[in-house]
């Protein structure tokens, strides 16, 4: 700005006239210009303590960058051990930050840039320029106090991801990514998984659930199977850890509205809700889907709740194969000693009763871990 001014007054002499579109390099400069015409009960003060208030900006400009310093050095101590995202305003504050310091080392080179104008003048609009960055300098140390924290809120308080068991068979992995795969697609906002009871929903929910924990806010509800809109909105509150829902009969609605309330509190979210034995409307719940905020998933044992449950997708989970069935029995078997022929022929038997669902394979083989008489292997299959 002070060369801005220089440029005018000099213009001015030279020509008798000035010509704003030329001399002032656009209006905003002659805006400036005019706002300093404004001050001129301040340029007795801008004059006389002009020195003092450089000093000023100086002190809070180095306490800016201090803080400024301090804010780096806990996003690296932090950042990187949470796994969590620094905020977008943090970002945008340390950007600010920045220009801000280029800005006053500008306004102090130009003390030794101007020495042609009157010195009262040229001192005056050095002393306007100077208490503006000082204003600005003050309002950037206090946003830098943060006091929310530098990093997003974590994706969930769950004390760590969910436990989980090994998927056995390739089917079973393609099935994982293919979930995955309808999860990351933004078209998709409802999805289902169906499969028989033991056939692993539950497991490959657990591992959906770790992927997502530490990216969004992901819940994981098992649904009541004494199924009703207030048992289910009691679990969804109780995961969510939304307190005081009306207790009284006939308080679904309030209580709806007190979970969609928590839900459009959050940036984004995934809802798991695992073993859902009937269908329902989840404005009915309070479960808000709209604007690609949320995500819901269903579990259940039958194809037609997810459909009713409108799932965009439904990835359906088959039983494993014979190989794969053999291989997790043997496994969940854990003899340390070899089988009979006799008894590897009965074992076949009874996992091809099982019918490659993989919790029947594991009670079988947990049943019969350390049994050497094949004929409690024999009575173990005919009782199947």
């Amino acid at each position: 700005m002070v060369r801005e001014l220089s440029t005018l007054l000099l213009a001015g002499t030279a020509t008798g006239t000035i010509q704003p579109v030329t001399v002032w390099n656009g209006i905003k400069a002659g805006k400036k210009i005019i706002e300093f015409i404004g001050e001129v009960p301040e340029w007795i003060n801008y004059n006389q303590n002009l020195e003092n208030h450089l000093r000023l900006l100086k002190r809070k400009t180095d306490c800016l960058e201090s803080r400024e310093a301090d804010v780096v050095i806990e996003l690296e101590n932090t950042e990187h051990q949470s796994g969590r995202k620094r905020k977008g305003e943090v970002n945008h504050w340390l950007r600010r930050v920045r220009t801000k310091v280029t800005d006053v080392k500008k306004v102090e080179d130009d003390i030794n840039t101007v020495s042609y104008l009157p010195r009262f003048l040229f001192r005056a609009w050095l002393g306007s320029c100077i208490g503006k960055e000082i204003d600005q300098v003050n309002d950037l140390v206090q946003q830098g106090s943060f006091t929310t924290g530098l990093l997003l809120d974590a994706p969930r308080d769950c004390g760590g991801p969910l436990v989980t068991s090994d998927l056995k068979g390739v089917v079973v992995a393609q099935k994982l990514d293919e979930i995955w795969e309808h999860l990351i697609s933004p078209l998709t906002v409802r999805i289902g998984v169906q499969g028989p009871a033991g056939i692993g929903k539950t497991a490959v929910m657990a591992h959906i659930f770790n992927r997502l924990c530490s990216s969004c806010r992901v819940f994981y509800v098992n649904v009541p199977q004494d199924f009703s809109i207030y048992s289910l909105q009691a679990s969804i509150a109780e995961e969510l850890k939304v307190d005081h829902l009306p207790q009284t009969e006939g308080s679904e609605i309030r209580r709806a509205a007190r979970l969609c309330q928590a839900f459009k509190s959050m940036k984004e979210f995934v809802l798991i809700l695992d073993g859902l034995p009937k269908d329902f409307a989840i404005e009915d719940v309070g479960i808000p889907l709209e604007g690609n905020k949320g995500k819901i998933i269903v579990t259940s044992q039958c194809l037609n709740v997810c459909k009713r449950m409108l799932c965009q997708e439904t990835v359906v989970l088959e039983s494993l194969s014979q190989e794969d069935s053999e291989n997790l029995f043997m496994e969940k078997l854990a003899s340390d000693i070899p089988i009979s022929e006799d008894i590897r022929n009965i074992a076949r038997d009874i996992i091809q009763k099982c019918n490659g669902i993989p919790s029947k394979i594991i009670d079988m083989a947990v049943r019969l871990r350390g049994a050497p008489d094949v004929n409690e292997w024999l009575d173990t299959s005919s009782d199947m």
